[in-house]
């Protein structure tokens, strides 16, 4: 959870620079590469009540509108409760030249879970959501990794009030709802 913290703050932390700064790019989708189509921002498929659901706290609030992190190439949207960033939901989106392989799928999955205090992450079965998915949670953290075409998309949730299997239902059905957009 530490990580997803300071995943959550190094995000924050980037939105607060461009707009502090305004640099040009930022707030805004990553840019085409002419391979794959524009991508939906993550805000238009996440909303507060979908995370203060998922999460099991009404007091998320949107920390990152469609932030694009320098780093990692994702455009990010993430609702957390400012007082307790454990429970936080997140969509971040990711446009990749071609098509997405099984290899970069592992390595996103991999980044994704990297420095959680609690090792190791279980695979869970992710049937039907995107062109490849990986599915994975730990307590108090799940989270789904797919592909869409030329997308890599990354579904997560941190909770301290629910379930592996709620927020692995819960990653799972918003999952499903940003691969119906892509």
């Amino acid at each position: 959870m530490r990580i997803a913290r300071a995943r959550t703050r190094r995000i924050v932390i980037a939105y607060l620079l461009c707009i502090l700064a305004a640099v040009p790019a930022c707030g805004s989708s990553a840019p085409s590469n002419g391979q794959s189509p524009a991508q939906p921002e993550p805000c238009t498929l996440l909303t507060r009540p979908i995370a203060a659901q998922i999460s099991g706290d009404a007091r998320v609030t949107n920390q990152a509108t469609n932030v694009a992190e320098m780093e990692s190439g994702y455009v990010a949207c993430i609702y957390a409760d400012a007082t307790n960033e454990a429970n936080s939901v997140a969509v971040q989106i990711k446009s990749a030249p071609g098509r997405v392989t099984p290899a970069a799928l592992q390595a996103a999955a991999a980044f994704f879970s990297a420095g959680e205090p609690v090792q190791p992450f279980q695979s869970f079965p992710v049937v039907g959501i995107g062109d490849e998915a990986i599915g994975a949670s730990t307590p108090g953290v799940a989270f789904i990794v797919f592909s869409r075409g030329g997308a890599l998309v990354f579904v997560g949730a941190d909770s301290t009030s629910r379930s592996a299997s709620s927020l692995q239902a819960g990653v799972e059905t918003l999952a499903r709802r940003v691969a119906a957009a892509i």
